[in-house]
């Protein structure tokens, strides 16, 4: 018996982390519900096909990075 994918197990401590900034990020509700909904499509996209829910979640944490830094900046 073999231990854990590495690949998936990366995936999911992956989604975990943009789960919690999602969380984290100072917005307003309606704005956290549509990070979260594109999130929650990006995790139950991973059981279909794990790659292409990798590649998904790599986009949205450059967005979300994005926003979060625009927000540090002070623009919006």
């Amino acid at each position: 018996m073999s231990g854990p994918d590495p690949f998936h197990t990366e995936l999911a401590a992956e989604l975990r982390a943009a789960s919690a900034a999602v969380q984290a990020l100072p917005c307003e509700p309606d704005e956290r519900d549509r990070w979260q909904a594109r999130l929650i499509a990006i995790t139950q996209s991973a059981k279909r096909d794990s790659a292409r829910a990798r590649r998904r979640l790599v986009r949205f944490r450059a967005e979300l990075d994005a926003r979060i830094t625009g927000m540090d900046t002070g623009d919006r």
